[in-house]
Parts: C-alpha cells; structure tokens; sequence
C-alpha cells in the first residue's frame, strides 16, 4: 500500500521565503521570477503578514495581453504593481499541519505553492512556504 509519512509541513517547507509586496513593480517581479526558480511568491505587507500569492501564470496573463486581438478589459493595460494581478484569497497552512493535508489541498484547489504562516499579534506572517517537490518528500517509497 502507498502511504504518506505523517510529517509535519513545518518540516518540509522552504525557508526563508521569498516574498514580495503589493507595490513591487511588475518590472521588480519579472526579475525576480528571473532569478529565483519558484512558481509563486507571497505577497505581504511591511510586518510580513500574508497580502496574497502571485504566481508565474499570473504574470504570463499580464504579458500575454498585447497579444490578444481584443483587450478584455482596459484597465488590464495599465498595470503597474503586483497588488493588480495577485490572487487574495490565499490558501495557507500552519507549520504543524500533516503533509497529506497539504497534499490535498493542492489536489483539491489544483495549486503548486502553500504559504506556511503563523499567527502574531501583527497579523497572519509567513513563515515557509511549501511546494510539490517539498511534499515528494513525504511520500514512502
């Protein structure tokens, strides 16, 4: 039988994560897509609390917009910050949460990449983050 080691994804995530903020520039992003090889970035505000994710495919969508025929909304042009095309409702997970729970939401919400937070006075702060190949770690061969 196939099985899913019951760790904790405080154990498996990344650390320390890469994260921008709703005012970074689309132009900042792009670089830092560049020089990092993750598929989403946490968005947080100045204290680190969790704002939202952008990801790759949220980016492609922006640079794919002069390339349609019909721009469907016009608006859509002029943006200039990663506030404009982040996903707010993020789903997040706490460090002590199984593995196959992680595993599940992934499957369940088809995502790659789940923010690992904690709670602080100052808000909900990321912590990690835990991606796919994090989780391939858990399963028992």
């Amino acid at each position: 039988m196939r099985e899913i080691l019951d760790i904790p994804v405080g154990e498996l995530m990344s650390k320390p994560v890469v994260t921008v903020k709703t005012e970074t520039s689309i132009e900042a992003l792009t670089e830092i897509m560049a020089a990092h090889d993750y598929n989403a970035f946490p968005v947080v505000n100045d204290v680190g609390v969790l704002q939202g994710l952008v990801t790759r495919l949220d980016l492609f969508k922006l640079y794919l917009l002069p390339y349609h025929r019909f721009i469907p909304a016009l608006e859509a042009t002029w943006v200039s910050s990663v506030g404009a095309i982040m996903s707010r409702g993020v789903v997040a997970l706490y460090p002590v949460e199984p593995a196959i729970r992680a595993m599940a939401l992934m499957v369940e919400h088809r995502i790659r990449t789940i923010p690992v937070v904690t709670d602080t006075t100052a808000g909900t702060v990321v912590v990690g983050i835990v991606t796919r190949r994090d989780l391939a770690a858990a399963l028992k061969p």
